[in-house]
C-alpha cells in the first residue's frame, strides 16, 4: 500500500524559484519559424526529383527505351523515303549513267527559248540568243548544237556568235540546264541562202589515202581544191580518237596513234557564195616496230568533285602486255575547252562547275595505243557531296516544305512525345495494356506543384531526344552541328510550352474555384494544340496525304486555315528562326507569340503559392 504525502500546511513556505531561469533562456532560444526561400524550394525539388527518377527507372525506363527503338525505326523509314523523294539524278548525260546531284533543290525543268527562225545570207555572223529562257531557280548552262556539213558543232553560252559560211537549212538545238541539273530543249531554224548569184560548187581535192609511221607530222594541203570564183574557207576535221578541227589551206598535224584502223580526215571547202563540198581520205598510222603489243587503259573512278578542289586523274591501272614503258596522255574536255595533261597520274583544278569528259590514251614506244573514256561532275563551291541540300523539296515540287522543315518536324515530334509524356507515372503499365491513348491523353508527370514534377523529363529527355533525331537524320549527310541546333530549338520550345501549360492549369483552378481539368490534361492539350498549329508539321502531313491519295484536299486546307493558326504557335516561330539561321532567309520572328507562355508561367507561379502552401507536395 502506497502512502501519499500529507498536504502542506497553509503556513508553510514555498520553495524559492530557481535562480537560473535567465541562463535557461540564453541556452534555449525561442524557436523562430522561417518561410521556405528559393534555395529551400530547390532542395525540396531535388529530393522529389530523385524519387521521381527512381520511379521512372522502375516503371518507365524500359518502356521509354522500347519506344525509342520504335520511333527510330519509324523515323529511319520516313527518312529513307524522303531521301529518295529528294534525290535528283543526272540521267543519260554521260555514257548513259546516272549521277546524283546532292546540291539540287528541285526537279522542275526550265523553259528553253532559242528565239525565232531566221533567214540569212552565207558569210553572215549572227547571234544565237537564249535570253528568253527561264527557270524557277537559275539557268547555269546553255549549249547550241547543230550539223554543219559533215561536222557536228557545239557552242556554249547564253548568247553566242557564229559565222554561217555554208548554204543550207540548219536545225539548231538549244539545251539549257538549271542549278539542279534539270534540262529543257528548244529548236530554231536558220536558213542560209547564197550570198551571190554564183551556184557552182567548189571541188575539194584531197590526197589519196596514205600511210605514215607513228609520230610523223604530216602537212595537209588543200591548195589543189578549186572553185570558179574562189575558195574562202578550208576546214579540216581529223578523227583521231576524238575530233580535232584545223582551219587553213595548208595545216600540219602529228599522227601519234598507230593501229585501230584508219584515221579519217575530212576537208570542207566553201566559196564566197556559200557553196561547199566535202571530201574524205584516210591515213593509216603504222607502228614503229612490227612487234604486236597489247595495251589497256583504265581510269580510277573520280566521282563528284567540289569546285576549287584538286582532281587527281589516276591511270595506274593501265599497262601493256610486253612493255612497261608506256606514256599517258589525258584530254579533259569541259564545254568546248580541252586541257591536255601527261603522266600516269595528273592533277587538275576545275575552274567552272559542270560536266567534264576525260579521255586517257596509253601509248608505247612503237605507237600502239589504247583509249579509255570517263567523266566526272564538278559541284558548285560549298556543296557537300554526301549531303542533300536543306532547301530540297520532295519530288522537286515547288512547295515551302523542304528538308529543313522535315528535320524540324522530326525534332518537334520527338521532343513533345518524350518530354511531354514518356516519364509519366504508370506509363509502362499503359504500354503493357496496349492503349493508344498514352501518347495523346496519358498523364504527364506534372502535378500542381509543377517545378519538381517536370524536372526529370527536362533533364532526362535530351538523352533520348537528341540521339533519336541525329540518328534519324544521318541518311541525309547533313552537318551534325546543324542537326543539333534544330533539335535544341525544338526541345527548348517543347519544354517552355509544357511548363507554361502546367502553370496555366493553376490559373484555371483560380478562375473555376476547382480543378475542372487536371494539370496533366491541360499540359498535354496545350502541347498538342501548339504542335498541330505549327506549319512545319501540318504542311508535311497535308503533303504526304495528298501524294498518297492523289488529291489536293489537304493542301487546300493547309493554304486556307493553317497560316493564321500557326502564327500563334511558338513552334512555328522556332521554324522561322531555323530558316533564318541555317538557310539565311529574311523572315521576321513574331516575338509577341511568346508573351502567352511567359504570362502563364509568371502568373501560374504567383497563384501556386496561394493555392498550395506545401508547394512541393506530391500528387
Amino acid at each position: 500500500m502506497t502512502m501519499e504525502p500529507p498536504p502542506p500546511d497553509d503556513d508553510a513556505e514555498l520553495p524559492p524559484p530557481p535562480m537560473d531561469i535567465a541562463e535557461q533562456t540564453n541556452n534555449y532560444p525561442e524557436i523562430k519559424i522561417r518561410k521556405s526561400g528559393p534555395l529551400a524550394t530547390v532542395r525540396r525539388a531535388v529530393v522529389i526529383f530523385e524519387k521521381d527518377i527512381r520511379t521512372m527507372a522502375k516503371h518507365g525506363l524500359v518502356s521509354s527505351v522500347i519506344l525509342f527503338v520504335f520511333l527510330l525505326i519509324v523515323f529511319s523509314i520516313m527518312s529513307f523515303a524522303m531521301k529518295q523523294a529528294m534525290s535528283f539524278d543526272i540521267g543519260g548525260m554521260m555514257e548513259g549513267d546516272d549521277f546524283d546531284a546532292p546540291w539540287a533543290t528541285e526537279s522542275n525543268p526550265p523553259v528553253a527559248d532559242a528565239g525565232n527562225d531566221r533567214t540569212i545570207t552565207a558569210g553572215t555572223t549572227i547571234p544565237l540568243d537564249a535570253s528568253g529562257s527561264y527557270d524557277d531557280d537559275q539557268i547555269v548552262y546553255y549549249m547550241w548544237s547543230f550539223n554543219e556539213g559533215d561536222r557536228y558543232v557545239e557552242l556554249y553560252g547564253e548568247e553566242v556568235q557564229y559565222k554561217f559560211n555554208m548554204i543550207g537549212e540548219y536545225e539548231i538545238r538549244l539545251t539549257v540546264m538549271d542549278y539542279s541539273i534539270n534540262q529543257a530543249e528548244d529548236d530554231v531554224t536558220i536558213t542560209v541562202t547564197q550570198a551571190t548569184s554564183d551556184t557552182e560548187q567548189p571541188e575539194a581535192v584531197v590526197p589519196w589515202s596514205t600511210n605514215v609511221t607513228a609520230g610523223t607530222t604530216m602537212t595537209l594541203d588543200g591548195s589543189e581544191s578549186t572553185d570558179n570564183v574562189g575558195i574562202v574557207n578550208w576546214t579540216w576535221a581529223i578523227y583521231d580518237v576524238f575530233e580535232r578541227v584545223l582551219y587553213g589551206e595548208s595545216v600540219s598535224y602529228t599522227f601519234e596513234n598507230a593501229g585501230y584502223g584508219d584515221t579519217g580526215v575530212t576537208l570542207t571547202v566553201v566559196d564566197a557564195a556559200g557553196n561547199y563540198q566535202s571530201n574524205w581520205f584516210s591515213v593509216y598510222v603504222e607502228p614503229l616496230t612490227e612487234d604486236v603489243d597489247w595495251l589497256w587503259a583504265e581510269i580510277e573512278e573520280i566521282g563528284l568533285v567540289i569546285l576549287g578542289d584538286e582532281v587527281t586523274l589516276d591511270g595506274s591501272g593501265s599497262g601493256a602486255e610486253s612493255s612497261s614503258d608506256v606514256s599517258h596522255t589525258w584530254y579533259v574536255k569541259h564545254n568546248s575547252t580541252y586541257t591536255v595533261l601527261t603522266g600516269e597520274t595528273a592533277e587538275f583544278i576545275p575552274q567552272e562547275w559542270g560536266m567534264y569528259d576525260v579521255t586517257l590514251i596509253v601509248r608505247n614506244d612503237a605507237g600502239h595505243y589504247a583509249p579509255y573514256e570517263s567523266g566526272f561532275i564538278v559541284a558548285p563551291a560549298g556543296s557537300d557531296p554526301d549531303a542533300i541540300s536543306w532547301s530540297s523539296t520532295p519530288f522537286g515540287i515547288d512547295v515551302s516544305f523542304n528538308l529543313l522543315t522535315y528535320a524540324y518536324g522530326v525534332a518537334l515530334l520527338s521532343s513533345v512525345i518524350f518530354v511531354g509524356g514518356l516519364f509519366a507515372k504508370g506509363f509502362s503499365h499503359e504500354i503493357q495494356k496496349g492503349t493508344i491513348k498514352v501518347l495523346f491523353f496519358g498523364p504527364i508527370s506534372v502535378t500542381t506543384t509543377i517545378f519538381a514534377k517536370i524536372l526529370y523529363p527536362i533533364v532526362v529527355g535530351p538523352f533520348l531526344v537528341f540521339p533519336l533525331v541525329i540518328a534519324s537524320m544521318a541518311t541525309f549527310g547533313q552537318d551534325p552541328g546543324e542537326i543539333f541546333v534544330i533539335t535544341l530549338v525544338a526541345y527548348l520550345l517543347a519544354v517552355v510550352t509544357m511548363v507554361a501549360a502546367a502553370y496555366g492549369s493553376c490559373l484555371i483552378y483560380i478562375a473555376a474555384k476547382r480543378m475542372v481539368l487536371k494539370p496533366p490534361v491541360v499540359s498535354r492539350m496545350f502541347l498538342y494544340f501548339s504542335l498541330i498549329g505549327t506549319l512545319t508539321v501540318f504542311e508535311w502531313l497535308s503533303f504526304v496525304l495528298d501524294e498518297w491519295l492523289k488529291v489536293n484536299t489537304y493542301g487546300d486546307m493547309y493554304d486556307k486555315y493553317a497560316g493564321g493558326i500557326a502564327l500563334f504557335s511558338p513552334f512555328h516561330q522556332g521554324g522561322i528562326y531555323l530558316s533564318d539561321r541555317i538557310m539565311e532567309t529574311t523572315q521576321g520572328l513574331d516575338w509577341g507569340v511568346f508573351l502567352i507562355p511567359v504570362l502563364l508561367i509568371v502568373l501560374g507561379v504567383l497563384v501556386s503559392r496561394k493555392l498550395y502552401p506545401d508547394l512541393f507536395s506530391r500528387e
